[in-house]
């Protein structure tokens, strides 16, 4: 099946009040292992990338492999451009034919946030394209860069009002909150998500919610955030952390291997058991 509209993944999350997971997988055999996974289960997807791995990937050729691959699966799934910091990044996401983006201008005050988020809204719309915007701070490992928020810890929650205002003057699709996640490793113990929160945003936007640092969220939570209006929880360091486990293991055993697509071939089991966990962890199962 093609790359379908990220309106028509959203559709089927908000009639069957689950969650789409949504994975950033920077390399085709990633894409290919959570399609094969999610062939399997019956269960729609989103593939995401992210410009902060521009410098080591070419965002265009992997929009293109995974094009090509699109029609050996019958599972609807998206391309979504995650955490986009500047305009041109979006440009040249829509002018790769993804289904979707994001604009994170969260780091910077409200105003300078709905500016530059209103801007890609109407740009994107020109297109048809959804717009998931990020109001709050979600801190932690972004790639290869950590930021964390220097206010009070409590401060850094997405408020319901502002979230209402700025649904109001931006007229994004989708709204990225803080809630209680962190991008990367959680080191001190799983997060204890604000349910308060996500019902309040919920109600007052109207919008489907998207939870950033799925990975190492209690599945509990997880499916509880999703019966409240979270319609996307995004997963990357879960699927990365299983990559280099599998691979360090399979050399292990094997310190002669030299032959690599032999390598990843073995690696990936352990990967798709994580993709099997993140997909069950909010319900998608046998949704597509």
């Amino acid at each position: 099946m093609p790359l379908v509209p990220m309106q028509h993944l959203v559709e089927i999350a908000e009639r069957g009040n689950f969650a789409l997971p949504a994975f950033n997988a920077p390399h085709l055999e990633f894409m290919m292992w959570v399609l094969e996974e999610a062939e399997q289960k019956r269960s729609p997807v989103i593939i995401q990338i992210a410009p902060v791995e521009h410098h080591f990937l070419d965002i265009n050729a992997l929009a293109e492999g995974l094009k090509a691959l699109s029609y050996r699966f019958s599972i609807p799934f998206s391309l979504h451009l995650d955490h986009a910091h500047h305009y041109g990044e979006i440009v040249e996401a829509i002018q790769s034919g993804f289904s979707s983006v994001m604009i994170d201008a969260s780091r910077h005050p409200f105003e300078h946030n709905v500016t530059l988020t209103r801007q890609v809204v109407e740009t994107a719309h020109l297109v048809h394209l959804m717009v998931e915007g990020e109001i709050g701070r979600v801190g932690g490992l972004e790639g290869d860069e950590i930021w964390e928020a220097e206010e009070d810890a409590e401060d850094s929650f997405t408020s319901g009002r502002e979230a209402e205002m700025f649904v109001r003057e931006t007229g994004v699709d989708m709204l990225a909150v803080a809630v209680g996640t962190r991008h990367g490793v959680y080191t001190s113990g799983p997060p204890s998500l604000r349910f308060d929160r996500i019902r309040e945003i919920r109600e007052r936007t109207g919008k489907p919610l998207v939870l950033h640092g799925g990975s190492g969220t209690p599945v509990q939570q997880l499916q509880q955030a999703s019966s409240l209006g979270v319609r996307k929880v995004n997963f990357s360091t879960t699927l990365r952390v299983a990559f280099l486990r599998g691979f360090h293991d399979y050399l292990a055993a094997h310190p002669e291997e030299i032959f690599l697509p032999k390598m990843m071939r073995e690696a990936s089991p352990v990967v798709k058991e994580s993709i099997f966990e993140c997909l069950t962890s909010v319900n998608a199962e046998g949704k597509a």
